[in-house]
């Protein structure tokens, strides 16, 4: 078998051992589908919460307004609720950027994946919606064009963000960028333990492909517990080698190379990011967009 057939067929073996317990864990995150909370009536299909407000059960509002929208005034992506980031301030027509957010239990050095699924009112402006996420110390923004978008198929996207928690406990927030009455509408959240946490000093490293899905560029990040060779390599599938990032000796410590999808010829599709170092291997699974 040809050494490149070999490292894929070594790293389609792990990825089994990587998958199994994201599939098992629970997301932490509490009424992440925001259908826990007050009865709302199909006459008055939205329930703006303000800041303070503790009916969205789990969440806290921390400025602007949060709309809880029932599946009588548009779809949700599943059940009977969704919500949508206002900058109205409740009796005031200043604009202020509309967030919500919700701490959970972490352990420090883990990393988690937050997921969750993003639209727009439709017809409504500034067409393009935009989002900031932070948790822990990352923070990325996303957008939404909601032209494509009707009430009964508001065309929502996943989207995902990767984090590394810093303490026991970690504040997922999410604010809307608009100056508009209707920002971005949020449903599906959950969070995922991805890796425990483990000591850079005296332990390979390798964390997850970020973003994830890859449309424009990645970052690998891995941290070498000793200096010494290391390879990291993207295959295919099929166990063809696209890239090859990293051959040859490198510092102890942390190292973040960039990948791009574009340059290496990388069709849509799932990919796996090989990383040698000494006599380990450590094995990170991707997909790629168009």
């Amino acid at each position: 078998m040809r050494p490149s057939l070999r490292c894929a067929a070594a790293a389609l073996a792990a990825l089994s051992l990587l998958v199994i317990p994201m599939r098992a864990q629970a997301a932490l995150l509490a009424n992440g589908n925001f259908e826990d909370g007050p009865v709302i009536p199909p006459a008055n299909p939205i329930l703006a919460v303000s800041p303070g407000n503790l009916v969205l059960n789990g969440w806290s509002v921390s400025d602007g307004i949060v709309c809880v929208v029932t599946d009588n005034y548009w779809v949700p992506l599943s059940g009977h609720r969704s919500i949508c980031l206002s900058d109205m301030r409740p009796g005031s027509t200043n604009l202020v950027e509309g967030s919500v957010q919700q701490s959970f239990a972490s352990a420090p050095g883990a990393v988690y994946r937050l997921t969750f699924w993003m639209s727009g009112e439709p017809f409504s402006t500034p067409t393009l919606k935009h989002l900031r996420v932070n948790a822990a110390a990352t923070s990325q923004d996303f957008t939404f064009d909601n032209t494509p978008a009707w009430h009964w198929d508001m065309a929502w996207a996943i989207h995902t963000l990767d984090f590394t928690a810093s303490s026991a406990s970690t504040t997922v927030r999410f604010t809307g960028l608009d100056a508009s009455q209707w920002g971005p509408a949020l449903d599906s959240m959950k969070v995922e333990l991805v890796s425990a946490g483990v000591p850079v000093s005296n332990t390979l490293a390798f964390s997850p492909v970020s973003p994830d899905p890859v449309r424009a560029s990645a970052h690998f990040a891995f941290s070498l517990s000793a200096p010494g060779p290391a390879r990291l390599a993207v295959y295919d599938v099929q166990g063809r080698q696209l890239a090859l990032l990293a051959d040859g000796t490198l510092e102890a410590g942390p190292h973040t190379l960039e990948f791009s999808p574009q340059a290496s010829g990388a069709r849509p599709g799932m990919y796996l990011a090989v990383l040698h170092a000494g006599p380990n291997t450590l094995v990170r699974r991707f997909t790629v967009l168009e």
